[in-house]
């Protein structure tokens, strides 16, 4: 058995621009990947916080695309 590892999103609060991780997240509305004109490929959902953010105690919803990719 493998141990899977645990997968973070990285998370900004929009009230006090803090950045921060957390794995308690779900993906929600999934509509899929969408191509532009141009050919790039984006994921149209939105991502919730499972608890609330560290910074504020709110429980935020993002758009897929203002999470900030941890890809570099």
């Amino acid at each position: 058995m493998t141990d899977a590892k645990e997968v973070k999103f990285i998370f900004v609060c929009p009230s006090k621009n803090e950045i921060f991780e957390s794995s308690d997240f779900k993906i929600i509305d999934n509509r899929g990947i969408v191509t532009d004109k141009a050919g790039n490929k984006t994921l149209d959902a939105k991502v919730a916080l499972g608890k609330r953010c560290p910074f504020c105690g709110q429980k935020h919803v993002y758009h897929a695309s203002e999470l900030p990719c941890p890809f570099a």
